[in-house]
């Protein structure tokens, strides 16, 4: 019986007429063509909210990139697994109003475990405007390789229990 792949999806979070907050949104944009070779589902949606729970549902794997303010060094690039980092209560952990942890906690709640990995870049600053600061800028470049790299790892294992 042949393996098959996990069902990948990379979600770029964030509003990109707020500054560094559109990072999300910039790095999974600039990884379409790439991601979409590898058989993996782009989603630039913008803002996290409930319609975004069924790639939580649908899919093996979410990799998500957003802005976070953790009081770091703007351009500070994070990556975490949510359950790990202790942020999968029923409550917000962004500027969106709905974070992360909570899409995923509801995705658990209706009987599915998707595994979760988080791309996160600090934020110099969220104010109405197009555009990154040149610090966000800057690692928005090292988030692409580093996302670039997890999704071909992820597509390359020949079955769910491989990742």
């Amino acid at each position: 019986m042949g393996e098959s792949r996990p069902v990948v999806t990379l979600l770029g979070i964030g509003n990109a007429t707020m500054g560094d907050d559109g990072v999300g949104i910039e790095v999974a944009r600039r990884l379409e063509e790439t991601a979409r070779y590898l058989g993996v589902l782009v989603v630039a949606d913008g803002l996290a909210h409930m319609g975004l729970l069924r790639h939580f549902v649908e899919s093996d794997v979410v990799v998500v990139i957003d802005a976070i303010d953790a009081q770091a060094e703007a351009g500070a690039v994070f990556r975490f697994d949510p359950d790990a980092a202790g942020v999968t209560q029923l409550r917000s952990h962004n500027i969106h109003g709905m974070g992360v942890g909570y899409l995923l906690t509801n995705a658990r709640l209706l009987g599915h475990h998707p595994r979760v990995v988080v791309f996160a870049v600090q934020v110099r600053d969220v104010l109405p405007r197009e555009g990154l600061s040149a610090e966000v800028a800057e690692a928005a470049g090292r988030v692409e390789r580093l996302v670039e790299d997890e999704l071909r790892h992820l597509v390359a294992a020949s079955s769910w229990e491989a990742v």
